[in-house]
């Protein structure tokens, strides 16, 4: 385990210096410069120009795979990834418009095939806006699709052409590139994605294969072109080659991470060459330490699958006025069996774990918002990340709801709660996604329809101690849990489908470092400071039955029950532990949207901040 906190921090720290670096190179408008790279005065002036090459439905990976020396040729002086990332939404029109436009989908508003209510006249293509700044700017688009051609140029473009091929397109462009003055040149090829669709989109598929390596060899028919320029010597070219998306295919078990550089749809490749950039690969970043064994998978209604402590022990896990305590659980989700029109691993409210009763005096489980009379406390999915509810009594009746960070789906994560007393009898809390704190919605308003901000310091509960008492005779339980439910078992969001490990519940509040320290762990044992306050711990691996045992000085065990067939389940499991959330892992690697800021840096047009780009400027080593 020293080993995976080693990689851990390291990869904190890299997070940490990366988004540092990203908001500076993001205001950095000029890189090495195509005209003096030395400084010296000593070279003459080269006008900077741009070859924009974008092959539909070219895998990342199977690009890499294939037989491709032209494609190769550019890496020694190229920033470049074969884990470059499109959107999720999966259709050419979104990503050729986040490559074009340089903003993503929730500007641009491209979300079908057929550019229905787009917002392109706000958030235009790259070449209106550098027409808008510089108005003698020439470019040229030549497409395969009519689709691109149509919706993503117009009299801004000063040659824009329709093709009816990938070889009609390679001989167009290589006749252009011999004699016009264009600073911008893109084009559209679409023959790999259609082999795609008619075989597979993978290499071990000869008709993809094919498609992929005669690619290479227009580009080089297109690179021979361009070097045979006459002004050539007195020009700087940046040339990019990638593609708009990947396409579908099932990975081998042994190659799917679960995270979304198994997502085969989004997985794309990016080369941006230039003779002043120095070779710089983009690897598929760290996405956390192997973790196997078995779990318990539960399911909400209508199999309503639970595990419950006895009304006997339940009592013990009560913590007083004084003390404080910790929860922590392994938890991975899977995708919303019923709604994914949010997103696959979106639930709102359901809980999944907690104790709090209908009423101060009624033993049967419930969750939820609000109603005097019910303190205790739940976790809940929330959103794409989750929620620790925690209410008492009289002013503290109605609770405070706490959202965590989000996590990501099919991995294994640590949520961990803190509530600790502090001597003038206040209680603050403090939440934990794989170790790192993160508090958003913190009650005292509506709830946002996406979490996007999150606070790095305890919320206060009250200035008292008796209101924050949370003692219930509730039940301590895990799985479906009544109550608070967006929607029904048809249309709702609240249907959980969830697997628990490593309940861990402590009478003290651990310190922040130790929380982070441990709680990507994978068990625990007497090595842990705060092993002596642990008063209940269930590993759930026992593989089968129907019990949950407490490995605690209590052995207040879990028994499971359900109301219908397979309301819980035993599963065997090989997955990842801890991984990073996908909007981290986006920002570590490529994605289409930020082609068009790096275009705009390399032309040396400034940015607008009107403009409102999302892209960022990729930095050579």
């Amino acid at each position: 385990m020293k080993n995976f906190k080693t990689k851990l921090f390291g990869a904190s720290l890299f997070l940490l210096a990366f988004a540092s670096s990203c908001k500076h190179d993001y205001g950095k408008i000029v890189p090495p410069s195509p005209v003096d790279p030395g400084g010296n005065g000593s070279i003459t002036a080269k006008t900077p120009k741009v070859l924009y090459i974008i092959a539909d439905g070219a895998r990342g990976v199977s690009v890499r795979d294939a037989n491709i020396p032209n494609l190769s040729s550019l890496i020694p002086h190229a920033i470049y990834s074969w884990n470059s990332l499109a959107d999720t939404i999966n259709t050419d029109a979104s990503n050729w418009a986040d490559m074009i436009t340089g903003v993503k989908k929730e500007k641009h508003n491209v979300l079908t095939e057929n550019f229905a209510n787009n917002a392109l006249a706000t958030y235009p293509p790259i070449y209106d806006r550098i027409k808008s700044v510089r108005p003698t700017f020439r470019s040229a688009v030549f497409a395969t699709s009519s689709a691109f051609k149509n919706n993503l140029t117009d009299t801004s473009v000063a040659v824009r052409e329709l093709l009816s091929s990938d070889d009609a397109l390679t001989t167009r462009m290589t006749n252009f590139l011999q004699t016009d003055d264009a600073q911008l040149v893109v084009g559209e090829f679409g023959a790999i994605e259609a082999a795609g669709k008619t075989s597979g989109f993978d290499d071990s598929y000869p008709a993809y294969k094919a498609a992929i390596e005669k690619f290479d060899t227009q580009v080089g028919t297109i690179l021979s072109a361009l070097k045979a320029r006459p002004t050539y010597a007195k020009e700087s070219w940046m040339i990019v080659v990638t593609s708009n998306k990947g396409g579908m295919f099932t990975l081998p078990p042994a190659q799917n991470d679960k995270t979304i550089f198994s997502n085969t749809n989004i997985n794309t490749f990016t080369i941006m060459a230039a003779d002043t950039y120095n070779q710089t690969f983009l690897a598929k970043p760290f996405l956390g330490n192997s973790y196997t064994g078995n779990s318990i998978r539960f399911l909400g209604d209508p199999q309503k699958g639970t595990g419950q402590v006895s009304p006997q022990l339940s009592p013990f896990f009560n913590f007083g006025d004084t003390s404080g305590f910790t929860i922590s659980v392994k938890i991975k989700k899977h995708k919303n069996p019923v709604n994914t029109s949010r997103g696959d691993y979106y639930y709102q409210w359901p809980g999944f774990m907690g104790k709090r009763g209908a009423s101060i005096s009624d033993p049967t489980p419930q969750t939820g918002w609000g109603g005097s009379g019910n303190p205790g406390w739940d976790f809940c999915l929330f959103q794409n990340g989750w929620r620790f509810f925690i209410s008492g009594k009289g002013s503290f009746a109605n609770g405070r709801e706490i959202g965590g960070l989000n996590f990501t789906g099919d991995s294994w994560h640590d949520l961990t709660a803190v509530v600790e007393r502090k001597p003038d009898g206040s209680k603050v809390v403090r939440v934990y996604t794989d170790g790192v704190m993160g508090i958003g919605n913190n009650g005292g308003g509506a709830i946002p329809a996406v979490l996007t901000t999150y606070q790095t310091t305890p919320i206060t509960l009250a200035t008292t101690g008796t209101d924050v008492n949370v003692d219930n005779n509730s039940v301590l339980r895990v799985g479906y849990t009544p109550g608070e439910i967006d929607g029904d078992t048809q249309t709702g969001f609240g249907k959980i489908d969830v697997e628990l490990k490593e309940l861990k519940i402590f009478k003290a509040a651990i310190p922040d470092a130790i929380v982070t320290e441990y709680a990507c762990d994978q068990k625990i044992d007497q090595s842990h400071p705060y092993y002596k306050y642990l008063i209940g711990y269930w590993p759930m691996d026992e593989g089968s039955g129907t019990t949950l045992a407490d490995k605690g000085p209590l052995g207040a065990n879990l028994n499971l029950n359900q109301a219908q067939t397979n309301g819980y389940q035993w599963q065997s499991f090989s997955d990842l532990i801890c991984s990073p959330v996908a909007s981290n892992l986006a920002l570590l690697v490529p994605k289409n949207s930020d082609i068009p800021t790096q275009i705009l840096s390399w032309l040396n047009v400034p940015r607008q901040t009107s403009w409102s780009l999302d892209g960022k400027v990729w930095i050579t080593n």
